[in-house]
């Protein structure tokens, strides 16, 4: 059980609960889903602190949880005072907002407690996700699937970058998203040199790349893709790198496995776009977790000492940008680590060289 987990946790760190302040750590332990209130875990209780607009949502997406109101004109910090007096409790370092550690600071000080700062406390048991979860997450990557496979016949000269964004978007909540899983990415032309582009009001122009970077939500849970394709015919060279670039991608997923930290996973993706003269172009980490949240812990990054366990996902996503030579390319997959340490690929769209006729 999830709060079992978080409390035995909180006993090794000899702390008698934890202030969770992000909302999306807040869902994964108590299932509430609105946008505002506190969740406080001690040894033997669940609190929710939340205002009147979300005390009967908060009943009914509960369970054994006290839901606490805060009355109108009252402040949340006020109403937890018997809550937390005289008790050592942690709180969410990196989500915290400065005006309610503050606000918790004083408190603690004047109840004669201590606030300790946590990291990734509630994130490290998302990491690993339970069988329903990886359902939720098998079905978020059906649906970018599904939703690329309708758009690539729809993709025209003279549409603009938005367009297509927004037809990305539209898709995608058709086949079942509950949203975008943050700002869709379209570039194309020499704007695939920028990693995170906004997509503009540039036209799709024939013979250029267009690089697809989008998510979609199923049940809270995320997915995450990205496609670099050609539109019509492009240089040779550009050719070249994206075979590289594939290569090294499917070196990086091949070699996940038990016995490898995500550091060795980044690095075997680095390594292969290093024996080409490429890494210098590869401007990112290999990846990130995904789940309740699109970039979640941990990352897929060069240092990243963590070992491969069953049931993490996360993406594995080399790029490289040419901003010189006016284009980039990123290939992106999401994968579930099996029983048995391999990567399954949770997203399926065809990676291989895709070249759309931009005549028609």
């Amino acid at each position: 059980m999830r709060i079992d987990a978080l409390r035995a946790k909180l006993a090794e760190k000899k702390l008698s609960g934890l202030v969770v302040t992000d909302k999306t750590n807040r869902r994964y332990l108590c299932g509430f889903t609105g946008s505002n209130g506190l969740l406080l875990v001690t040894e033997n209780k669940l609190t929710l602190f939340v205002d009147g607009r979300y005390t009967e949502q908060a009943s009914q997406q509960t369970t054994g949880v006290e839901i606490c109101e805060i009355p109108i004109g009252s402040h949340l910090i006020e109403v937890m005072r018997p809550f937390i007096a005289g008790m050592k409790v942690g709180f969410e370092a990196e989500t915290i907002s400065y005006q309610t550690f503050t606000e918790l600071h004083f408190l603690m000080k004047e109840a004669n407690g201590q606030l300790i700062t946590t990291k990734n406390m509630v994130e490290s048991l998302r990491m690993i996700k339970s069988s329903k979860e990886i359902c939720a997450l098998r079905q978020a990557a059906q649906i970018a699937d599904q939703t690329l496979e309708r758009i690539m016949p729809m993709i025209r000269v003279g549409m603009t970058e938005l367009d297509l964004a927004n037809e990305l978007d539209y898709r995608s909540k058709k086949l079942g998203s509950e949203g975008p899983a943050f700002e869709t990415i379209v570039a194309s032309g020499e704007r695939t040199s920028l990693p995170h582009a906004h997509a503009s009001q540039k036209k799709l122009e024939a013979n250029e790349l267009i690089m697809i970077d989008f998510g979609t939500i199923y049940d809270g849970y995320y997915s995450d893709i990205t496609r670099t394709i050609g539109f019509g015919e492009v240089k040779p060279e550009i050719r070249e790198t994206y075979e590289i670039l594939l290569a090294a991608q499917k070196s990086a997923v091949q070699k996940v496995s038990f016995n490898k930290t995500l550091g060795e996973i980044d690095q075997v993706a680095r390594q292969a776009l290093r024996k080409e003269g490429l890494e210098d172009h590869f401007s990112h980490n290999l990846g990130h977790g995904i789940g309740l949240s699109c970039h979640e812990y941990p990352a897929v990054a060069p240092k990243n000492e963590l070992s491969i366990q069953a049931n993490m996902t996360f993406t594995i996503e080399p790029g490289v940008y040419f901003p010189k030579e006016k284009f980039g390319i990123r290939i992106e997959d999401d994968i579930l680590v099996n029983d048995l340490g391999n990567a399954e690929l949770l997203t399926k769209f065809s990676k291989e060289w895709i070249t759309i006729d931009c005549n028609r």
